[in-house]
């Protein structure tokens, strides 16, 4: 049989991309490796994941389905005292006022079941062992599942395999960031600090200059804790399990020793390292990347899980208009597609480098001279990316201007006296 589709991976962008072939009345195959959903980081959702929940037919379901609602979040400079609350009801488009904090089983499990009722095929617990290609297009997948192996023939191969980014490994089109050399160590927690009212869906984000942290709450009162660093820290390190290596470093901090006075873990502790990478290439004839297959930043702004969303729907978009107009999904079709995926992730990408810069993060966590600068810069964060106003980008550059002046400044510190 063939399909229009064969999608590689269940989680957000891959859910994202079935649900909207499928409603498209596209013939769809979502694939997943993990016989059912399981406990991942990426837990923190941004506003602007709203408009892709109501074009998917999911926001209801969001909405009944009794995750934390989230209004914003709260930076701490553990270094300089500084704080910043970032509130989503002061960006530019106060429409999109609050998120959700999701376990990801959960959120996962709603998206695949989201997609069947859509009209897609999933298939869980099973291996994608190779992309198949006819020249240098690919015409399906084969697979081994408790059956044995089987190929399956489709017109577009949507690989959404997030960090094992089979397709990108393959075709060596990755590329890591350099800049963004990290590693983290989380685990869930119950008893963690939340502040009381709409404040206690925040998310909590103290930082050192060497390791910054993570307190996600959810609605059942527990909590993802998390810690990133460059993997250089892990030689100022005592301990010789992530376990130790966690405590030490969350013992680290003031501020998390605050919030996990009386917290108790419930979950082993995770890692992940050089996580920061981008492609060369977003799709050729007959395949796409999509979510962190493409790319992924870093989670300090929680842009993941809506970048990939974001690019599920949009690559759904570009197969349903190509396979109706010739049948087929080419190279071509997928270059307004790749480029708008890079300028979101640009638009992103000044903030999250400058939060590895001790220069950024003062002015970060200091009152910002005008209400339209925190506005704009609260729209960013929000997930006001793919096409934001006008005002909100000249806003923006002028942050970005006023850092670069001031990092250039600390580092000539006769220039600022001269």
């Amino acid at each position: 049989m063939m399909r229009d589709a064969v999608v590689l991976g269940a989680g957000p962008a891959g859910c994202a991309a079935a649900a909207a072939l499928a409603r498209r009345g596209r013939s769809v195959l979502l694939l997943d490796r993990d016989p059912e959903p399981r406990f991942k980081i990426g837990e923190s959702l941004l506003p602007w994941n709203r408009p892709i929940f109501a074009e998917l037919g999911l926001l209801e379901k969001i909405e009944g389905a009794g995750f934390q609602r989230k209004y914003g979040a709260l930076f701490t400079n553990e270094r300089t005292g500084g704080v910043r609350q970032v509130d989503f009801r002061d960006a530019w488009d106060a429409s999109k006022p609050s998120a959700w904090q999701v376990k990801r089983r959960d959120f996962d499990a709603l998206l695949a079941a989201h997609a069947a009722e859509s009209g897609a095929a999933v298939r869980r617990g099973v291996t994608v062992e190779e992309v198949l290609f006819d020249g240098a297009r690919a015409t399906g997948v084969r697979v081994r599942g408790p059956g044995g192996a089987e190929d399956v023939s489709a017109k577009v191969v949507v690989d959404a395999t997030g960090q094992a980014a089979l397709l990108a490994s393959r075709l060596r089109i990755r590329r890591q960031d350099s800049n963004l050399r990290k590693a983290a160590l989380f685990a869930h927690f119950t008893g963690v600090f939340r502040a009381d009212g709409e404040r206690g869906g925040d998310i909590l984000l103290p930082f050192l200059p060497e390791v910054w942290y993570w307190a996600i709450p959810f609605a059942d009162g527990s909590a993802s804790v998390g810690a990133v660093f460059a993997p250089a820290v892990l030689a100022t390190l005592s301990g010789k399990t992530n376990l130790d290596r966690f405590e030490e470093l969350l013992a680290r901090s003031p501020k998390m020793r605050e919030y996990l006075a009386v917290a108790t873990r419930t979950s082993d502790v995770g890692s992940v390292s050089d996580y920061s990478f981008t492609s060369t290439r977003y799709g050729g004839d007959g395949w796409v990347l999509a979510g962190d297959a493409a790319t992924f930043l870093d989670p300090v702004f929680s842009t993941g899980v809506f970048l990939g969303m974001s690019a599920g729907l949009r690559a759904a978009k570009v197969i349903d208009a190509a396979l109706s107009a010739k049948g087929r999904v080419d190279a071509a079709d997928f270059v307004s597609y790749g480029r708008t995926t890079e300028r979101m992730v640009a638009r992103f990408r000044p903030f999250v480098y400058g939060y590895y810069d001790p220069v950024f993060t003062r002015m970060f966590c200091e009152e910002a001279p005008l209400d339209a600068l925190r506005a704009a810069v609260t729209s960013i964060l929000a997930g006001d990316v793919e096409n934001p106003p006008l005002a909100v980008r000249f806003f923006n550059r002028l942050t970005l201007t006023a850092f670069a002046i001031a990092r250039r400044l600390e580092k000539d510190p006769l220039s600022a006296t001269a």
